[in-house]
């Protein structure tokens, strides 16, 4: 595999940074559940950027690689980045505003899809047509909250 030069590495590093932080904005998460680009470990997700000009979203507990996901593509990782930190954001947020008569995790999965929605719609259909495809069954999948409408 041909590698990619430094100049290429540090383009693609500083438009990841600028939408990560532009976004983050927007979807009010804070710089914390953001991924980084330093190896960090405590399972928190971190981008590596490899001389083969592959995106590597990584993540370390204890030492022991819990996971990583490979693509050379800017807006994949993009949407790994927001998949994960807006499921952080949307339990906490969840935490503290139960819905009466609703399960936790159908709080969960509506906010995260209102904050998916609000940073690019086709992230909030792709999330929650994955986790429909991960539910065992129709008694979970009838839970599953519809996407928020689209803007007028």
């Amino acid at each position: 595999m041909v590698g990619v030069g430094e100049d290429e590495r540090t383009r693609v590093r500083r438009y990841l940074e600028g939408r990560l932080a532009e976004s983050g904005r927007l979807a009010g998460l804070s710089g914390g559940r953001l991924p980084g680009f330093e190896p960090c470990d405590g399972a928190y997700p971190f981008v590596e950027i490899g001389e083969d000009g592959e995106l590597r979203y990584l993540a370390y507990e204890r030492g022991r690689k819990v996971l990583e996901l490979v693509t050379r593509d800017p807006e994949e990782l993009l949407y790994w980045a927001f998949r994960d930190s807006t499921f952080e954001a949307a339990g906490a947020w969840a935490r503290r505003n139960p819905h009466e008569g609703e399960a936790f995790r159908v709080t969960l999965w509506r906010r995260q899809f209102s904050l998916l929605h609000a940073l690019r719609p086709q992230w909030a259909r792709r999330r929650r047509e994955e986790l429909l495809a991960s539910l065992p069954g129709p008694e979970h999948t009838r839970l599953v909250p519809p996407l928020p409408p689209p803007p007028r």
